[in-house]
């Protein structure tokens, strides 16, 4: 994120251009000190910000954060839009919940209707957008379509930081397999070796405030026999299959996993970061499925090395404790077992210059995977 207060440096020519195409977001009542931002850059809301103009058409992320009396910020909390060229949006100030919200009047439509017309007057108190950071943000977001969005986004409308959760019954808590056969047991502890949440109690968020992306399913279906656990648990292509198929197209897991990134990198929203991580723990592991799904792979690869560089600083330090570098290194294992080792070395040597991440060995052997050689006792 990018808190830049320099002046940005535009072409007259150009400004002219966005300013006709671009769209424009209007905000009402904001308090002055409020931490602003939209995409990529935050500012701090000063006595005469009205808005933003020359926004570029497509997806956008918005957020304020208050401030308290000692200078504390709030968490953010912000709301996705596709903008379309020349669209005005127009959102006010929420005093009660500290956040952006559309705007409550009798006729909104006229109220558009007369900023447009009077755009020219209002240059002053709107800020361009920095187009400083167009690219980078295109480089991230640039597969979002808005359907998308409309899809993805929470019923609510609103993003925050953590969503609010309801109590868990007693009934629904983990148990650990207690009661279960012996078999069940097994079953279920390969299962948790393998996604850890399962340990956890099934919380459900209340309703409309959470982002709503696609169900990611487990490596180890809760139906495997048990000669077929541990080969799920290597390759994971029935997982991969299933979570393709519950798309229109395989383009739309890339969208989805370009907006959750966007929506933790922007508005630090956990809920998405932890959907990102599944996905990716997912996909990660199965040299299968990128010798059948080269073309989505391939883009896979590209969206994650503009993703990566962008990482918490606790995630990007290499190492066996870190989850998001051992499954990156066993994505590019299996990107060159499945025939794709181009887009592996491409994303290779952009982390490698990026994050300073280096994978020597990554096509020798795992000696986790050898066979274990046991000696007999041959004295009769």
């Amino acid at each position: 994120m990018n808190k830049d207060n320099s002046s940005m440096q535009m072409d007259p020519k150009l400004a002219l251009r966005l300013l006709a195409e671009g769209a424009v977001l209007a905000v009402a009542g904001v308090p002055e000190g409020t931490e602003f931002g939209i995409d990529l850059c935050a500012y701090t809301i000063g006595p005469d910000f009205r808005g933003v103009k020359m926004i570029p058409p497509g997806v956008h992320y918005v957020w304020c954060a208050s401030r308290g009396p000692y200078g504390d910020a709030a968490p953010r909390v912000g709301f996705v839009h596709f903008f379309h060229a020349n669209e005005i949006v127009v959102r006010e100030w929420d005093n009660d919940l500290e956040e952006l919200r559309p705007r409550r009047i009798a006729e909104p439509e006229l109220e558009r209707e007369r900023i447009r017309k009077n755009l020219a007057q209002l240059e002053r108190v709107l800020a361009p957008y920095d187009y400083r950071y167009v690219a980078q943000w295109k480089d991230l977001t640039g597969s979002v379509t808005e359907s998308c969005v409309e899809r993805c986004r929470p019923t609510e409308g609103i993003i925050r930081t953590n969503i609010e959760l309801q109590s868990c019954p007693d009934a629904e808590r983990p148990r650990g397999g207690a009661g279960a056969s012996s078999t069940g047991r097994r079953n279920a502890a390969v299962r948790f070796l393998v996604d850890e949440s399962e340990l956890l109690p099934n919380l459900k968020p209340v309703e409309g405030t959470a982002p709503r992306f696609s169900n990611v399913p487990p490596r180890v279906p809760q139906n495997a026999l048990p000669a077929d656990v541990s080969r799920h648990a290597i390759d994971c292509i029935a997982a991969v299959d299933e979570m393709l198929a519950s798309f229109d197209s395989a383009d739309g897991l890339i969208e989805e996993l370009q907006l959750a990134y966007a929506f933790f990198l922007v508005g630090y929203s956990v809920e998405s970061l932890a959907h990102w991580r599944k996905l990716l723990g997912l996909l990660a592991h199965s040299e299968t499925a990128v010798s059948r799904h080269k073309l989505t792979y391939m883009k896979y690869s590209e969206v994650l090395a503009h993703q990566l560089p962008h990482l918490p600083e606790e995630l990007m330090v290499p190492g066996p404790h870190n989850s998001v570098y051992k499954d990156v290194r066993e994505l590019l294992v299996n990107l060159h077992s499945g025939g794709l080792s181009v887009s592996a070395e491409r994303l290779t040597k952009r982390l490698e210059k990026k994050l300073g991440w280096y994978f020597e060995g990554l096509l020798d052997e795992n000696p986790e995977d050898q066979p274990v050689i046991i000696e007999l006792d041959t004295e009769s």
